[in-house]
């Protein structure tokens, strides 16, 4: 008998090591609940653990460090604001901070076609708390066109620049689906863009779009100014009947007026839709269009024409 003391004390000792790991493993008595932390960027695995352990959420730091290893390497752990609402053991801790499972509800918004960056800023403002939208259209602004309009399920906790390069690449991405059409255009990248920024804000369906966007470039090709109103609103937030003869005659880049060519950068961040139709556009014997008050376009071969629709459909 004395041969299997050793084993037993070996099996006892075992015993008490998996009790104590449990244990240490369990979350505190004194759990915060509805506890929110945030995990900064470069923030160490050491450093989240102390963290976690001064907030009551873990009992032992050593644990976790040694579970956020096991799932995660030496990859550390997912920057970003967790919501600890109920208890949980330093096990499923490890894996959340490790992968990132923040636990926070995330906010659905949709930023509509055509929209700029100005108005994405005031829409994320108010459908995301804190969100400051003064930051985000500072660095936005500067790549207007360029952030694509969809339906996006954002944390809480998202800044403006992770929302900028969320829309940066969802851009890309779509742009990537029609690289073929865009290496065959005769116009570049950036001309395409602004084109479409404007037939985004022009008109809202396909067909009157490739229309629309066949006259405007058949005006540039003849050095016609584009004479649209559409940067109006851009600039001063005017529609085209509230436009003055002062705001026709200001020196600005974006004035279509006053200038022939393309303005100096977008005026939206359009859809697809609106960068295919400058893509495929029509070509017709128009030369000008108008909008009803009722939303129908109505064409025009040459400018006697045009004039007589503005007194039949708009006076």
């Amino acid at each position: 008998m004395k041969s299997f003391r050793p084993i037993h004390i070996i099996a006892s000792s075992i015993v008490i090591i998996c009790i104590v790991i449990t244990f240490f493993s369990t979350a505190p008595l004194d759990f915060p609940r509805g506890q929110i932390m945030v995990i900064k960027k470069a923030s160490t695995v050491s450093q989240v653990a102390k963290e976690l352990t001064s907030l009551g959420i873990i009992r032992s730091p050593f644990l976790y460090k040694v579970y956020v290893s096991v799932f995660h390497g030496n990859k550390g752990v997912q920057a970003g604001t967790y919501l600890f609402d109920v208890p949980q053991t330093a096990i499923r801790l490890a894996y959340r901070t490790a992968y990132g499972v923040r636990g926070l509800e995330k906010i659905k918004i949709t930023i509509p076609e055509g929209s700029s960056s100005r108005e994405m800023a005031a829409i994320l403002a108010k459908k995301i708390p804190g969100f400051d939208g003064a930051v985000f259209h500072d660095s936005a602004h500067k790549k207007e066109g360029y952030l694509f309009p969809d339906t996006y399920f954002f944390d809480q906790s998202i800044t403006p620049g992770e929302v900028i390069q969320t829309m940066t690449t969802v851009f890309n991405e779509k742009m990537a689906t029609i690289k073929n059409k865009l290496a065959t255009s005769t116009h570049s990248f950036k001309d395409i863009i602004i084109m479409a920024s404007i037939v985004e804000e022009e008109e809202n369906n396909s067909e009157d779009r490739r229309i629309i966007a066949g006259i405007l470039w058949k005006r540039i090709a003849v050095g016609m100014p584009l004479q649209v109103d559409a940067p109006f609103y851009y600039l001063y937030g005017k529609g085209s009947s509230d436009i003055s003869k002062e705001d026709l005659a200001a020196t600005s880049p974006y004035n279509t007026y006053k200038n022939k060519g393309l303005p100096i950068g977008p005026i939206s961040n359009p859809g697809i839709d609106s960068i295919l139709a400058t893509l495929e556009y029509v070509q017709t014997p128009y030369w000008f269009y108008l909008g009803d008050k009722t939303g129908q376009t109505h064409y025009a071969v040459d400018h006697d024409d045009h004039v007589a629709n503005k007194d039949r459909y708009l006076r």
